[in-house]
């Protein structure tokens, strides 16, 4: 048991979350903020570090185990953050909110006119609605 203690935690995240789409410009700029730290943590358990050297004393074969449980993380950590910057990238760049050239009160009444047309329900208007007003 004292040689499962120096091994790497299981640090993955989800790539894609639910939700991601509703994040407001704001909210992705912090996550990816966050994801940039934990990132930085994570390569922190590659390499020689004070639980490698320690299994390489007691038990070698930890060492590979704990390499391959850190490049899982960094790896889980760098699409989640290459995910969000598309997200951000699409949402919330300057240059795309200027190639649309509506404003949000044009974009609201279309969507509006969706939903009147059936075209749309009442959740995907609600949520469609909620997103255009936070990424404005």
């Amino acid at each position: 048991m004292v040689m499962l203690a120096g091994c790497v935690s299981n640090k993955t995240v989800q790539t894609v979350q639910i939700g991601d789409d509703m994040k407001s410009c704001d909210a992705l700029k912090f996550e990816l903020v966050q994801l940039g730290a934990n990132f930085e943590n994570t390569k922190d358990d590659s390499g020689v570090t004070g639980k490698n050297v320690g299994l390489a004393i007691v038990f070698w074969p930890g060492i590979i185990f704990n390499e391959v449980r850190a490049n899982k993380n960094e790896d889980s950590i760098q699409n989640r953050i290459s995910h969000l910057t598309a997200l951000y990238n699409e949402e919330c760049s300057s240059t795309s909110r200027v190639a649309s050239g509506d404003s949000l009160k044009e974009k609201l009444l279309e969507l509006r006119e969706l939903h009147d047309q059936g075209l749309i329900n009442d959740e995907e208007y609600e949520m469609s609605r909620k997103k255009m007003i936070n990424n404005q």
